[in-house]
């Protein structure tokens, strides 16, 4: 059997498997998980109630999320390969997709890498890198001033554990905000982590942090907290359609702390939504809320922001050549 066919099957049994796995997660988030009943029932019953108007905001924000992180990733990205923005957001629907199945959503990079060309593959998880570290820097900011806010109104901390923890935090993110504008002071880090330097093509690609302008981070931090906003408020406008009853403030501090504590779950969004949901009872609990609702609120969410955009990059994956990405070292050597 020739390379030729080979590479043709890994194609067609990597987008089976891919499909099978995405029917599998619906399949069984939507017919296994605990409390389903008692969540679709408060669905329908926000539904048939004026709350209505807030869930078709939510999923209105929905694009206007994944547009933002498209053009965070698409500006720099579009230095080193000609790509219109439809193909960049293809790509953005992909990596969503495949990070379903990995922990922290890694896979975001395998499945972005898939429409750029295979010699720039490597820019692409580079700057995918950057845009990360840009909106994990404002989850953490965002998310520190919201666990202070909660911490203090409604766990009762005593005021000097609130102190040392705001001190710490701000101390830890002034030193990340530093790096983020000399970012290029990681490149010699990189290049002597063992593992890195068998990978030829990253030593050499990690030359493109060098190229980063102060005002190429600026506008990637501009996206990374507009993105944010976006998504904050999707949830503040779910939490106003299950009936959880919250101020502003409260209700985005809320969001930015369970956004915070959320993240410190190193696992995939499928197998971690169980988890999350509890964390969401927690937070919310507090406010009134109880737990049927603080669970529906953070699986519609879900639904919404990563099943419907997986859905799209599963059929934008089902066009792309997977086996030319994975054999392109190998073709070069």
């Amino acid at each position: 059997m020739s390379a030729l066919s080979n590479r043709k099957y890994l194609n067609l049994a990597f987008k089976a498997l891919l499909l099978l796995f995405l029917a599998g997660i619906l399949y069984f988030e939507l017919t296994r998980k605990d409390n389903l009943p008692e969540i679709w029932v408060v669905f329908w019953q926000g539904l048939a109630s004026s709350n209505a108007v807030w869930l078709i905001l939510a999923v209105v924000l929905m694009p206007f999320n994944w547009l933002a992180e498209t053009q965070k990733w698409y500006q720099i990205m579009r230095r080193y390969e000609p790509m219109s923005r439809w193909k960049a957001l293809r790509a953005v629907m992909a990596g969503v997709a495949v990070s379903l199945f990995t922990p922290n959503r890694v896979g975001e990079y395998g499945g972005r890498v898939l429409f750029v060309s295979p010699e720039n593959r490597w820019k692409a998880v580079i700057i995918n890198l950057v845009g990360n570290f840009a909106q994990f820097m404002v989850l953490l900011t965002t998310g520190t001033a919201g666990a202070v806010w909660i911490m203090g109104r409604f766990w009762r901390l005593e005021p000097l554990y609130l102190q040392v923890f705001a001190l710490v935090a701000t101390i830890g993110l002034g030193m990340m905000f530093l790096v983020f504008y000399n970012i290029k002071v990681l490149i010699p880090i990189a290049r002597k982590i063992p593992w890195l330097q068998r990978v030829k093509r990253f030593v050499k690609d990690v030359r493109v942090l060098e190229q980063f302008s102060q005002r190429e981070l600026s506008d990637i931090l501009k996206w990374s907290t507009i993105r944010y906003g976006i998504y904050a408020t999707q949830y503040l406008f779910l939490l106003k359609f299950f009936d959880i009853k919250t101020s502003l403030v409260d209700g985005y501090a809320g969001i930015g702390a369970l956004f915070l504590l959320q993240t410190s779950i190193p696992l995939p969004p499928i197998m971690g939504l169980v988890a999350r949901g509890n964390l969401a009872v927690q937070v919310w609990g507090p406010l009134g809320a109880n737990e049927i609702s603080s669970l529906a609120a953070t699986f519609t969410l879900w639904i919404i922001n990563l099943i419907l955009p997986a859905l799209v990059g599963t059929f934008s994956i089902l066009y792309v050549n997977i086996a030319k990405t994975f054999f392109y070292e190998n073709d070069c050597h």
